[in-house]
């Protein structure tokens, strides 16, 4: 069996324990269970697989490329709430895992949410939510077609943190939160743009745990 490469740092063990909290996360209540499910799955996959590779983000020294940053608009709704995110992205400097014909590369996002109801009298009405995530894509190599289009499969999560322990009409008893990611979209060397799956809870911490579910259009641009 594969022994863990010499790499692999204390940081990992961190790591390891945010992706048990994802898994509690399933028990929270919302609509998009097998969406869900796959996002949070996803992103326990995706980050035991960089610490098992002893890469970024499971190691004590950072690894991001500050010359290669991304800056995103996601732009979506969960049922009456409307949603923006915005968030800046700085990519490793090596990819998480290769073969002959696929690639897993990724970058650490810090985002800044808002969101509003369009319900009107809710609890709360709009609010903010920071958050800070591992992003992994799951790419073709060698893969060509039109305007060198490349389709992608994204997938990551991390903390987050409300400015109000309610949104909208559901109390979400703590502050601090997971959001999960699971994208589809195609890239080019310039941009790429997707459809994004956020999903918020907060892995079980504290009951009632309920979910919100924003569903994106995420455009990205690479500079």
């Amino acid at each position: 069996m594969r022994r863990f490469k010499a790499d692999f740092s204390p940081l990992s063990a961190i790591s390891l324990t945010f992706c048990l909290l994802f898994a509690d996360n399933i028990y929270a209540k919302q609509e998009n269970n097998d969406l869900m499910s796959f996002a949070i799955l996803g992103a326990i996959g995706s980050l035991s697989l960089a610490c098992y590779e002893g890469k970024a983000p499971c190691t004590l020294a950072p690894g991001i490329d500050t010359n290669k940053l991304t800056i995103s608009l996601d732009n979506g709704a969960d049922r009456s709430t409307h949603h923006m995110r915005l968030s800046l992205g700085a990519d490793w400097k090596e990819s998480i895992y290769e073969t002959d014909n696929w690639k897993v590369s990724g970058r650490l996002e810090a985002s800044l949410h808002s969101w509003s109801s369009t319900l009107n009298t809710p609890l709360n009405k709009s609010g903010y939510i920071i958050g800070v995530s591992p992003v992994f894509q799951y790419q073709p190599k060698n893969y060509t077609t039109a305007y060198s289009m490349i389709p992608y499969i994204e997938l990551g999560g991390g903390p987050h943190l409300l400015d109000n322990i309610v949104i909208e009409n559901d109390y979400k008893s703590t502050q601090f939160q997971f959001g999960s990611i699971f994208g589809l979209g195609i890239k080019n060397r310039d941009f790429e743009i997707s459809y994004r799956y956020l999903h918020i809870s907060n892995a079980g911490i504290e009951m009632p745990n309920p979910g919100t579910d924003f569903h994106n259009l995420h455009i990205g641009y690479y500079f």
